[in-house]
């Protein structure tokens, strides 16, 4: 496509699979790490014990794929080793594409953005995988080069990826359209330390989400459970405060509701087959976590 004559803008998406599960890549890139070099994630097994239901109770336990995991030091670095192999895979593609638009005519005029879709947990909150409103699933990578620009730049400021399109609209210089709930963030390309007061807004089913900006996150689920964590003396989120809030967690509270959801959307479709054998418990058989039989969900 890249060496094709265009005689207007173009739009390119390109989605890379990895490093999604299975963390199937050449051998090369497993390669590049050592199994006795891996270092485990820090997670303490007592972090879930301070999220609390309304009703006193627990309202996480470690997953199977941490269970699992953690009973064997080598099995947890293989699955880390495995999931830094599937990453450096997915960077060596995303080389090859911008090799191509290097050597493109339209290197020097094109905008160049790379994000993920999501974070992923590799033992942290005593888990592997995603879907939950902590950081380490929230927070994901996000690269962009506009051609005006010259040299690298970190910029810590809070964003959300529904904020891409309006941006897109701002740096082509496109109408801007009133139905769009994302921000521009072009300003922040432009200067990195400018001031953003806009915090980002996940959710994670009706009822259930999380306002965070640089210092603070709150979280709040729809069976009333809370949590609440200051970012920049605790970034791993191991201490909730919402049950001990001094005066400025109190405030930082405040401040982030103010950017609670108003409504919800309804009716949002499920997968029917995963649904229905989830409520039977039928999915997964629990044995003794050496050994997790998946049952195949069409038998």
């Amino acid at each position: 496509m890249l060496k094709k004559d265009w005689d207007k803008p173009f739009f390119m998406a390109v989605g890379l699979s990895k490093p999604h599960l299975p963390w199937y890549v050449p051998q090369e890139f497993f390669d590049l790490y050592q199994l006795d070099t891996v270092k485990i994630p820090h997670y303490r097994l007592d972090d879930l014990d301070d999220i609390l239901t309304p009703q006193g109770k627990r309202k996480f336990d470690p997953t199977d794929d941490f269970l699992w995991c953690s009973q064997n030091e080598h099995l947890f670095k293989a699955a880390v080793r495995a999931y830094m192999a599937s990453v450096s895979y997915a960077d060596a593609c995303i080389g090859i594409i911008l090799d191509a638009l290097n050597k493109s005519e339209y290197a020097k005029n094109t905008i160049v953005i790379i994000w993920g879709d999501h974070g992923w947990h590799l033992g942290e909150k005593l888990r592997f995988r995603k879907t939950t409103l902590w950081t380490e699933s929230t927070k994901l990578p996000l690269i962009i080069k506009t051609p005006e620009m010259r040299q690298k730049a970190v910029c810590n400021r809070t964003v959300n990826l529904i904020d891409l399109y309006p941006t897109l609209i701002d740096l082509c210089g496109l109408p801007k359209r009133d139905v769009l709930d994302g921000r521009s963030f072009a300003p922040l390309l432009r200067n990195p330390e400018e001031k953003w007061p806009y915090p980002s807004i996940t959710i994670k089913e009706e009822g259930s989400y999380s306002i965070n900006d640089e210092d603070w996150r709150y979280t709040y689920y729809a069976d009333g459970t809370e949590e609440l964590y200051n970012l920049k003396n605790d970034p791993m989120e191991w201490t909730n405060l919402i049950n001990d809030m001094d005066k400025e967690s109190a405030e930082a509270k405040k401040e982030l509701l103010k950017w609670k959801p108003e409504s919800f959307t309804k009716g949002l479709p499920v997968n029917k087959i995963l649904k229905k054998f989830d409520a039977k418990n039928n999915l997964i058989e629990r044995g003794d976590f050496k050994n997790i039989r998946i049952k195949n969900i069409l038998e």
